[in-house]
């Protein structure tokens, strides 16, 4: 295995819209993460979760169907504490942003962000990766 593989940040996309998911996998990969778990909603998530390695980061979107992001916070801090949590959202009040970090969220991101403001919310929360 190289080495820029061994350290190589994974991560998990948790949104209800496809072709954002897919947008989101095609930019993280570009910059040299991978994303080994992609979800429609928390239920789908979490059940996946069961099969799979943990991401390092899970990016998470607070409004979906069956299982909202909120929910998906708390059950995931129960059972995988480790795994970051980064929301990714449209929502962008304080009252949004303070029940993210009361639930322990790592970050809170807006869709509407620049590139920088979604780069500088990932290398806050792990590294870049570069080439060894």
């Amino acid at each position: 295995m190289k080495e820029s593989m061994k350290n190589q940040s994974t991560i998990a996309v948790v949104d209800d819209h496809a072709l954002l998911r897919k947008a989101v996998n095609f930019r993280l990969t570009g910059m040299g993460y991978k994303v080994i778990i992609e979800a429609e909603n928390g239920k789908q998530f979490l059940d996946k979760l069961e099969d799979a390695p943990s991401p390092d980061l899970c990016l998470l979107d607070i409004n979906m169907p069956i299982m909202n992001g909120f929910e998906t916070a708390v059950q995931l801090k129960k059972k995988w504490p480790a795994i970051k949590i980064l929301f990714f959202s449209m929502q962008n009040g304080s009252v949004y942003m303070n029940r993210a970090r009361e639930l322990g969220a790592d970050g809170y991101i807006c869709k509407d962000a620049s590139s920088e403001e979604f780069n500088k919310a990932l290398y806050a929360l792990l590294p870049p990766v570069y080439e060894v």
